[in-house]
């Protein structure tokens, strides 16, 4: 499919399959990923997300951007671009994207509605609950109350609460990586959870690289127009 020369914006729980799935050589003219922990920080990765749209359009050569983001706790509402169409994929958030679409997401929630979903990039960024989250939130709260123990004991305590409700340790596999899912089946093994491995569906990655960018799947957003999203949480283009 003939598509414009395009550039990829991309959170960095997506930089296995992109780059696997992309081959050699890619089919993008640029591609940048972002750190997933921004997810954390709407207004933060709406920034960032802005000014990478900015640089990205210095290139006279690009001419549209691609943005395999999800919803994003809203992270993406309120971006423009000046000259170059958005591209963005309809998706609740990343799980969704690697499962091929929402209906898939939705159908394991309904079978097993305390699934947590885990992937090669959710693993690698330390996040997933298991054995090596504790530890990696007390670093990072470290930074921000060094000096208040009491405080930093609570929040983790806060977030091991937060899981009660699951109970099965889902892997998502699209590309092959055998360390990650090994691990998360210790993570499923140290919260006393099950454990199942899902095969993803790389069709929605595959048509965001392809330019096979169909509206029921893809927004694309008019250079001049802004990211919104309506009562039922789909992003919407508007003036």
């Amino acid at each position: 499919m003939l598509h414009p020369p395009y550039a990829i914006l991309a959170c960095d729980v997506f930089s296995d399959e992109l780059i696997e799935l992309g081959g050699d050589p890619p089919p993008w003219r640029a591609l940048e990923f972002l750190e997933m922990g921004l997810h954390d920080q709407p207004d933060k990765l709406r920034q960032k997300i802005q000014q990478s749209i900015h640089d990205l359009e210095s290139d006279r050569e690009v001419q549209a951007i691609v943005l395999a983001y999800g919803r994003c706790g809203n992270g993406l509402v309120g971006i423009r671009a000046q000259r170059c169409p958005l591209i963005l994929p309809q998706a609740h958030d990343c799980i969704s994207i690697l499962l091929g679409g929402r209906e898939a997401h939705d159908a394991q929630l309904k079978k097993t509605p305390g699934t947590y979903f885990y992937s090669p990039g959710w693993v690698r960024g330390k996040r997933v609950p298991g054995p090596d989250r504790e530890a990696y939130l007390r670093e990072f709260y470290a930074e921000r109350y060094a000096d208040d123990e009491d405080m930093i004991d609570e929040l983790v305590e806060v977030d091991r609460d937060a899981f009660e409700h699951h109970n099965c340790a889902a892997y998502v596999s699209i590309v092959d990586r055998p360390a990650t899912a090994d691990y998360c089946k210790d993570c499923a093994k140290h919260m006393q959870w099950e454990h199942t491995t899902l095969k993803g569906d790389p069709s929605f990655l595959q048509d965001l690289l392809n330019g096979n960018w169909q509206p029921t799947r893809f927004l694309t957003v008019e250079p001049g127009q802004c990211v919104a999203a309506d009562v039922e949480g789909n992003l919407v283009a508007i003036d």
